[in-house]
């Protein structure tokens, strides 16, 4: 429980920094970030540039493609999971993120291919303007609740299933705390059978 609640702070860091980055803008661009300042973040970061034909991976952290079990820079977001309307629904997050220039707090249950037992996600959404360089982008963490076992059994980038369990925008350091918390006191329930 101590590793998630730590893991959890990265959503709580991860928007002290887009914050701080984007000064009196609405949002900050790529370029305003420096990778040196997040080291600790980066194996739970995902950097998303929206492009003409979608959304594409432009760099994908080692502990998602730990979770993921293969690495997704330059694919197409979404291509390897399912059914469409949960793609659909992940992207309308970041749609809503860049229309909106502010975060968004997403919940998701993954299933593997095999079927084993769903695996809880939280991600934290961050929009990043285009500038003379760069096309819009998303910078998000994420983090993922599983067991070793399962990880070593499955691929979770094959096809898995998933679903949308929430998304709440979020204006203030306060929301990603209190949404932290809560995602992680529900996946910590004990489950009714």
């Amino acid at each position: 429980m101590a590793g998630s609640v730590v893991m959890l702070s990265h959503h709580v860091e991860l928007y002290r920094y887009w914050d701080s980055a984007r000064g009196e803008r609405a949002t900050p661009t790529r370029s305003n970030l420096d990778p040196i300042d997040i080291v600790h973040l980066l194996p739970f970061i995902g950097l998303i540039e929206r492009r003409k034909e979608g959304y594409f991976w432009r760099l994908i952290g080692t502990a998602i493609v730990d979770h993921f079990g293969r690495d997704l820079t330059g694919e197409r977001y979404g291509i390897r999971f399912a059914p469409a309307s949960f793609v659909a629904e992940a992207i309308k997050s970041f749609d809503l993120a860049l229309e909106q220039e502010a975060p968004f707090f997403d919940e998701f249950d993954y299933r593997s291919p095999s079927g084993s037992m769903p695996q809880a996600v939280s991600r934290l959404i961050c929009p990043l303007s285009a500038d003379r360089s760069r096309l819009p982008m998303i910078v998000h963490t994420r983090i993922h609740r599983f067991s070793n076992e399962l990880l070593r059994s499955s691929c979770l980038a094959n096809q898995a299933g998933g679903e949308l369990r929430d998304r709440h925008p979020v204006s203030s350091l306060a929301d990603v705390h209190r949404r932290t918390e809560e995602w992680l006191a529900r996946i910590s329930e004990p489950a009714v059978a």
